[in-house]
């Protein structure tokens, strides 16, 4: 993993959702989700409602949202 601040640590503006592709801005459930893989140096970054994304989840995984 490079050694950089999180997009999550800079990020101003919320990605659209991966899921539906629809406007994150005003959502109470928006997560942000970093993807890596072994031995590549780069990561992708994806924004989605945390519903949408529960809904195409495998069994067993989910997403909550806590309010910090």
């Amino acid at each position: 993993m490079p050694n950089v601040a999180s997009p999550a640590d800079t990020m101003f503006e919320r990605l659209l959702c991966c899921v539906c592709g629809q406007s994150t801005a005003d959502a109470d459930d928006y997560v942000l989700l970093g993807v890596s893989a072994p031995g590549v140096p780069t990561e992708q970054w994806l924004g989605a409602h945390a519903e949408h994304l529960n809904g195409v989840l495998a069994r067993g995984f989910s997403v909550e949202v806590h309010k910090m």
